[in-house]
C-alpha cells in the first residue's frame, strides 16, 4: 500500500484537531458514512506522547505516514515493544493489551482504521484542541475519562502495569 505526498496533504486538510491527552486526532471518515462499520483517523503523536497500556474489543490498523512510533504488544507475532517508521503497517487485533509512544524528536503521524465503537469512545473523550502544551487531566477529565471507558469496553492499564512496560504515568 503506498500513499502519495498528494494523498498525505489532502488527509491532513480534513476536519478539525482534537485533542485526547496529548494525541492530536482527526476524525476523517465515521462510521455512518462507511455502512456503520469502520471509521478512519488522522492521528499525532507529538514528541514525549504516550498512550498508555490498554485494550478494547475492536482492532485497530495503524498506517505510519510521518515518524516513528513505538508500539507495544502484550499477545501475537509482535509481543514486545517494536518500532515503526514511514509505511509501516501495525495490525493490533481486537482484546490485545498494546500501547503506544514517540520517543523521537519529532511528531508520529498515522492513519488509524478501526469501527464504530471505539469511533463512539474518541469522540466523546475528545476535545477540540489547542496550540498550548497539552495539560495533564483534570480530576473531572479523569473521571469522564473512566466513565467512556466503562461504557465502551474499553480496558485502561494501572499505573504498575504501564511501569511494567517502561510507562511512567504522570
Amino acid at each position: 500500500m503506498s500513499i502519495t505526498t498528494e494523498t498525505q496533504e489532502s488527509v491532513a486538510s480534513g476536519g478539525q484537531t482534537f485533542d485526547i491527552f496529548g494525541v492530536q486526532l482527526q476524525f476523517l471518515i465515521a462510521p455512518e458514512q462507511a455502512s456503520g462499520k469502520i471509521s478512519v483517523f488522522r492521528g499525532t503523536l507529538p514528541p514525549g506522547i504516550v498512550a498508555p497500556l490498554h485494550s478494547h474489543e475492536e482492532p485497530e490498523i495503524f498506517y505510519v505516514l510521518e515518524g516513528k512510533l513505538e508500539v507495544y504488544q502484550e499477545d501475537g507475532a509482535q509481543r514486545g515493544w517494536s518500532t515503526t517508521g514511514v509505511g509501516d503497517i501495525i495490525a493490533v487485533p481486537g482484546n490485545i493489551k498494546h500501547a503506544l509512544r514517540n520517543t523521537s524528536s519529532s511528531p508520529a503521524t498515522t492513519l488509524l482504521i478501526t469501527q464504530d465503537q471505539l469511533y463512539g469512545f474518541f469522540r466523546e473523550v475528545a476535545k477540540p484542541a489547542n496550540s498550548q502544551q497539552p495539560a495533564p487531566p483534570s480530576p473531572e477529565e479523569m473521571q469522564h475519562l473512566f466513565a467512556a471507558a466503562t461504557k465502551y469496553s474499553y480496558w485502561m492499564g494501572s499505573p504498575e502495569e504501564n511501569a511494567a512496560i517502561g510507562i511512567q504515568l504522570g
